[in-house]
């Protein structure tokens, strides 16, 4: 595959949804890669950004009640842990029931509380 053809299908991919992380697994490039064909397409006036996919509201009721899905996306996870702490669970069984660690808690109380 040369550039071009990966630049079109870094484009088709993009428009499905997909990070740039998914992106480059399948194409076999690195995110860096996906991130600077997603850049070239802003210079050459291509005004579609990428927009990530609405949270899954099932797995954040699983992970919250400690069956977390194999993969939560960040946003998925944060909300997670919001849910966990409305029910006033500390952090170290929030941990344990997201499938994270006490400082990825911590680090979401704090942007939260931030916000």
């Amino acid at each position: 595959m040369n550039a071009a053809q990966r630049r079109d299908a870094i484009a088709e991919l993009d428009q499905l949804g997909l990070s740039a992380a998914e992106i480059a697994t399948q194409l076999g490039c690195s995110p860096r890669t996906v991130y600077r064909a997603r850049s070239q397409r802003r210079e050459a006036g291509d005004d579609w950004t990428w927009s990530a996919p609405e949270p899954d509201h099932a797995a954040i009721a699983r992970a919250a009640a400690g069956d977390p899905p194999p993969e939560l996306t960040p946003a998925e996870r944060h909300a997670a842990i919001a849910q966990c702490d409305q029910w006033g669970l500390p952090a170290s069984v929030t941990a344990r029931r997201v499938g994270c660690t006490r400082q990825t808690v911590y680090y979401a109380r704090a942007r939260r509380a931030a916000a």
